[in-house]
């Protein structure tokens, strides 16, 4: 049960990470207030899920552990970027909230949920947006660099590192 709560909160938020790299409100200029009300959707979705994951970590630590096959610095880099991870996404999550506390203009959540009151100050407003984007360039960093070591792992040690969080449907293909 535990390792499925992981897989599915490990794959929603890597599919809402890929929602937020594709899309940015700023971007879509045809229609800014329904991107910025998915955005805001989806970052609802997400502070959920890093919540759930958040707790899960404080109460009982990283759930993957190192392999015996991992030389020293690998087992010290693999503690290293899940730990930088789960602090990563609750940062991401907390800086655009926090950009979107302080908009000066309405933001509602898929057009349903208020986010704010609208009573933010414009240039607040821009300096949360930049942290946020700032972050979150970052995370997505951190994302590729553990995606590379565990596709690492799989190939050249040979320890099955990616049948752990693939579903067990994808494995003959691993």
């Amino acid at each position: 049960m535990k390792r499925t709560l992981i897989k599915w909160l490990h794959w929603l938020s890597f599919a809402l990470l890929i929602y937020f790299f594709a899309v940015e409100p700023d971007d879509d200029m045809a229609d800014a207030g329904a991107a910025l009300s998915t955005h805001a959707g989806a970052g609802l979705l997400l502070a959920i899920v890093t919540g759930i994951w958040l707790f899960i970590w404080l109460r009982k630590g990283l759930m993957g552990r190192a392999g015996p096959k991992l030389p020293g610095w690998g087992k010290k880099l693999h503690t290293l970027n899940h730990k930088l991870l789960q602090i990563g996404v609750p940062v991401v999550v907390a800086s655009g909230a926090f950009a979107g506390l302080a908009a000066p203009y309405l933001i509602k959540g898929f057009g349903v949920i208020p986010i704010n009151f609208a009573g933010g100050n414009k240039s607040l407003h821009d300096f949360a947006t930049e942290i946020h984007e700032i972050t979150f360039d970052a995370l997505i960093i951190l994302i590729v660099l553990h995606a590379a070591f565990h596709i690492w792992r799989h190939v050249k040690l040979k320890d099955n590192a990616l049948r752990i969080m693939f579903p067990k449907i994808l494995h003959r293909w691993l």
